[in-house]
């Protein structure tokens, strides 16, 4: 059986990881590396052996590849993926869905009317302990859910890297939204939210330093959210996230800071990843392998996704609410993303 072909819009940090796992699956390979940038593209379509187009229409044209991954900035992935959707072709898209509500739904809408794949890349989703927390709920290990909070820090230096590009709800709070709600089996209804923009401004970026939310669920539940990129560059690690369901009979405690792995090297400490994305004996394992391989597994033997579009739209849509009430200073209702 020969190979899906398949082709990475976006050449930069996640493209390139992704390039990679295809490069190393036995079921597929990397056809053809997509981005505007005619210098970054070249440079890692050379690495890959493969050709470099600058826009999808020019790859579309070429035949150039059976199915695509878009690693490409949040801003352009409705127009990028409603093309390929458009085209027939199955799309593995990184998350967020999109950067707000209306064009996720587009994006979804698209996939429907089309009826091409579609599977949006929520990592956590593929990561071991985040899903036995959400088989532990729903086999009724901690009782009934009575409040949860979910949140995530990383170091100032990405927020410095996207300058103003995303907001820091979409970049990295669409991780623990997603998790709170499937972990948890309810949606998020009621935001209320309030920013802290003190040291990305002092930078000269265009953006908010953290948001703290405090959410109304579906199920009578109450939480929280947070999330920011405010920790000092020395910091450990730069995945510094925590998730707690408290429930009647028990609680679910997820510290994902700690790896397992310390290091002290020239006076300095570090927690190096060891589950999305560690390179073990020369090739990337963990969830982001086990999430480009269930895609290409699922399209190639015609499976369906462990995710549905539905509950991407569901995160894009609290990340709206989150921002209204920020501008607002209100408690803002989620809108209803159902299509």
């Amino acid at each position: 059986m020969s190979r899906l072909r398949i082709a990475i819009v976006g050449a930069g940090f996640m493209g390139r990881l992704h390039a990679r796992v295809v490069a190393d699956s036995d079921l597929a390979e990397v056809s053809a590396i997509i981005d505007p940038n005619v210098e970054l593209g070249r440079q890692a379509a050379d690495e890959f052996g493969v050709p470099h187009f600058a826009d999808v229409a020019s790859a579309l044209s070429a035949g150039a590849a059976d199915a695509y991954i878009v690693a490409a900035p949040d801003r352009l992935h409705e127009a990028v993926t409603c093309e390929l959707l458009e085209a027939s072709k199955p799309v593995l898209l990184e998350k967020p869905m999109a950067h707000t509500l209306d064009a996720a739904k587009t994006i979804a809408r698209t996939a429907k009317r089309s009826g091409a794949r579609l599977l949006v890349a929520h990592i956590l989703r593929f990561d071991p302990r985040y899903c036995e927390a959400a088989v532990a709920v729903r086999e009724g290990r901690i009782g009934q859910p009575i409040h949860a909070s979910s949140g995530r820090f990383t170091k100032r230096d990405v927020g410095q890297r996207m300058n103003g590009k995303s907001s820091v709800c979409f970049y990295l709070g669409i991780h623990d939204i997603d998790m709170l709600q499937w972990i948890s089996g309810a949606d998020v209804t009621s935001v209320y939210s309030r920013a802290v923009s003190k040291l990305m401004p002092s930078l000269g970026i265009a953006s908010e330093d953290a948001i703290f939310s405090t959410v109304e669920m579906s199920n009578g539940m109450s939480g929280q959210l947070y999330f920011g990129w405010t920790l000092p560059d020395t910091a450990p690690t730069g995945i510094w996230a925590r998730t707690e369901v408290v429930g009647t009979d028990g609680l679910i405690d997820l510290d994902v800071r700690d790896h397992g792995l310390r290091l002290l090297s020239r006076g300095s400490w570090s927690l190096p990843d060891s589950q999305h994305w560690p390179t073990t004996n020369g090739h990337i394992v963990g969830d982001l392998y086990e999430e480009v391989r269930h895609f290409i597994s699922a399209v190639r033997f015609e499976k369906p996704f462990v995710m549905p579009v539905e509950d991407a739209l569901r995160a894009v849509a609290v990340n709206d609410a989150i921002l209204r009430s920020v501008d607002t200073g209100k408690r803002e209702a989620v809108e209803d993303w159902h299509i």
